[in-house]
């Protein structure tokens, strides 16, 4: 079987959650010796990127088998090298010319789908410049591709509510954890009064992810608490002096695993998220998830065994989970390890045999 992921392969070690599965599943495709190629564009944000690269631009790395291409020089790649398999990673602006042209595209095309746009923008402070385009793209993924993948039943429920997909049309494929996060005997996590609290908040403050929600929610909790805020600093409300808040910059994996080596849960608003795989990656370490149905994840947490799930439309439930846990009502060291066997589920060995899986479903 002959591959192609298209999409955006990141530039540094600091990577968006949709940059690290494209990578993560393309390394683990070449390491199960499949033919694959990763074919990504001169972004705005990558040197040398200019008018003349994102129209004829031809770079190549790791023995030619990761591209960075013009638009031209994609469509032509596509065509000339009739892959089996045409793999939309995350969807991209530049995809755009390849769907219009779909017709005459050799091979199946299968896309992943991370998020709803049209959500997403409801989310935003401010719109993207010419974010028709976005919309535009996403409506196309939906009625080109022979396959759409999603990583959680959540994200399907929402988007099946704006294109009512087919039965054959989609699976839900969670996404896989890198095996850098596969801790073996790692000391186990020392449970205090002071709660130790990680929130992920993103690169950047234009993606609402709830964090002033969440503050709100612990306005009346009466014990004490340390919430790290990794990622984008915003300014927040804070009337509860019970709540210590402190941001922190984005890390990259060895800096982050030390980051976290001394928290001990990882929390999630009540905004929506399809499948934060941060979470995933801090239950391998042992920190314990309190997160809600709103997100992807909830899927695989199993109340009081390996997490707490708090309720969405109740203001106090959030508090007083939080007020049991200090009182020792539950078992967190058990709690704890529990969640690390998150990792034999999720890891990308397990996960890419589902995507090689799908790819046979549709030839």
């Amino acid at each position: 079987m002959k591959i192609v992921l298209i999409g955006r392969f990141g530039d540094g070690e600091i990577l968006s959650g949709p940059e690290r599965i494209a990578r993560e599943l393309f390394y683990e495709l070449k390491n199960k010796n499949y033919q694959v190629t990763f074919i990504e564009y001169f972004f705005s944000d990558y040197k040398n990127s200019s008018l003349l690269t994102k129209l004829f631009g031809k770079k190549y790395f790791i023995e030619n088998s990761i591209l960075r291409l013009g638009v031209f020089p994609i469509l032509v790649t596509i065509i000339k090298s009739r892959f089996d398999m045409i793999h939309i990673v995350n969807a991209q602006r530049f995809q755009l010319f390849l769907l219009l042209i779909s017709r005459l595209v050799p091979g199946k095309i299968v896309t992943t789908l991370h998020g709803s746009i049209q959500n997403e923008f409801k989310q935003m402070k401010k719109l993207p410049r010419r974010h028709y385009v976005d919309i535009w793209v996403e409506k196309l993924i939906t009625k080109k591709s022979s396959l759409l993948i999603f990583p959680s039943k959540l994200l399907f429920g929402i988007l099946n509510e704006q294109y009512q997909f087919s039965r054959n049309k989609y699976q839900v494929i969670p996404n896989g954890i890198s095996r850098r996060f596969e801790i073996r005997n790692s000391a186990p996590i020392k449970f205090e009064n002071t709660l130790r609290i990680v929130f992920y908040n993103g690169p950047d403050s234009t993606f609402n992810r709830g964090l002033q929600k969440l503050i709100y929610l612990l306005e009346n909790v009466q014990v004490n608490i340390k919430l790290f805020v990794l990622g984008a600093e915003e300014f927040v409300t804070n009337n509860n002096r019970n709540v210590q808040i402190s941001f922190s910059n984005l890390l990259g994996h060895d800096a982050m695993i030390q980051f976290l080596s001394d928290k001990q849960f990882v929390i999630k608003s009540t905004q929506a998220d399809t499948f934060p795989g941060f979470v995933a990656e801090c239950m391998c370490l042992g920190l314990i998830p309190i997160i809600n149905k709103n997100i992807g994840m909830s899927e695989f947490i199993e109340d009081r065994e390996n997490g707490f799930l708090y309720k969405i439309n109740s203001t106090d439930d959030l508090s007083k989970l939080l007020e049991d846990i200090v009182i020792a009502k539950y078992d967190l060291n058990s709690i704890s390890l529990n969640a690390k066997k998150i990792f034999e589920k999720l890891n990308w060995s397990v996960i890419s045999y589902k995507y090689i899986d799908a790819y046979k479903s549709v030839l």
